[in-house]
């Protein structure tokens, strides 16, 4: 797992699933990244720092359960959170 910013601040483990690697922090590989989060830090603002497009097919779960996008600018997280961003599930 990798770090962004400075160690020993607040901070959310997140998981990018699939395709969605892409969208790891800047000069960052890999699917698990710790990113570093203040008090009121949202799933929309860390959407946001790793540049996924708002149009960007995806399902979110947090600690288990998962964020409705409509609910993505007012779930706040707190230190140790796992985010995991995962490509929607296709059936066929």
């Amino acid at each position: 797992m990798t770090t962004t910013e400075r160690s020993g601040s607040q901070s959310v483990d997140v998981k990018l699933g699939g395709a969605l690697v892409e969208y790891a922090p800047a000069g960052q590989t890999g699917s698990k990244h710790a990113i570093n989060i203040s008090d009121s830090t949202t799933v929309q603002q860390v959407l946001d720092q790793l540049g996924v497009p708002a149009e960007q097919p995806l399902m979110i779960i947090l600690n288990d359960a998962m964020v409705a996008r409509p609910d993505y600018q007012s779930t706040l997280l707190s230190d140790g959170d796992a985010l995991a961003l995962m490509p929607p599930i296709k059936a066929g």
